[in-house]
């Protein structure tokens, strides 16, 4: 590789380093704008997914039982209905810390989404861009360029709405 490929290459890495850092950031700031009651939802949403806590479930449970069969006086003798009582509160609870995180997180897949449909656009701008340059170098310097018809269709502007618009209607269609 040449000298100024190896340039080219690293200003390449450096800008998509940039990029990942200032979307790593946009997500952060955002974190940081939630309130503090959301920050702890989407802790313990995010705890609740994790093999920890199955364990530690299975740990309060055995010894909740262990504690209850085993002593004179048990405060929830078998078959545990106060245990019953307290999962059950438990399971309508970290159902719902998860789904909050989840709606968070398709906001965010929401968010990213729009982002790549932006850069999708902008990168077609550029093709069709490039696709115009070659065809008037090929025109000055008299080369015949094949015609097909997706060269054709490629140096056109995307109508986003017909293509939004399509999606729907297959999407309904898909439903119905």
């Amino acid at each position: 590789m040449s000298v100024q490929g190896d340039h080219s290459h690293h200003d390449r890495r450096q800008a998509v380093s940039r990029n990942i850092e200032t979307i790593v950031k946009l997500e952060e700031e955002d974190e940081r704008q939630l309130s503090s009651v959301h920050q702890a939802s989407h802790k313990v949403g995010w705890f609740v997914g994790t093999v920890y806590f199955v364990i530690s479930q299975l740990i309060l449970v055995v010894l909740w039982a262990v504690w209850n069969v085993y002593r004179p006086s048990p405060f929830d003798p078998y078959p545990f209905p106060l245990l019953s009582a307290f999962l059950a509160l438990e399971a309508v609870l970290l159902t719902s810390f998860v789904l909050i995180r989840q709606n968070a997180m398709d906001l965010q897949s929401e968010r990213r989404n729009h982002l790549d449909l932006q850069i999708n656009l902008l990168a077609e701008r550029e093709a069709d861009s490039i696709l115009r340059a070659l065809e008037a170098i090929a025109a000055k310097f008299d080369i015949e360029l094949p015609q097909e018809a997706e060269t054709d269709e490629a140096g056109r502007d995307t109508q986003v709405e017909s293509i939004a618009r399509d999606l729907k209607s297959q999407k309904d269609e898909a439903s119905a």
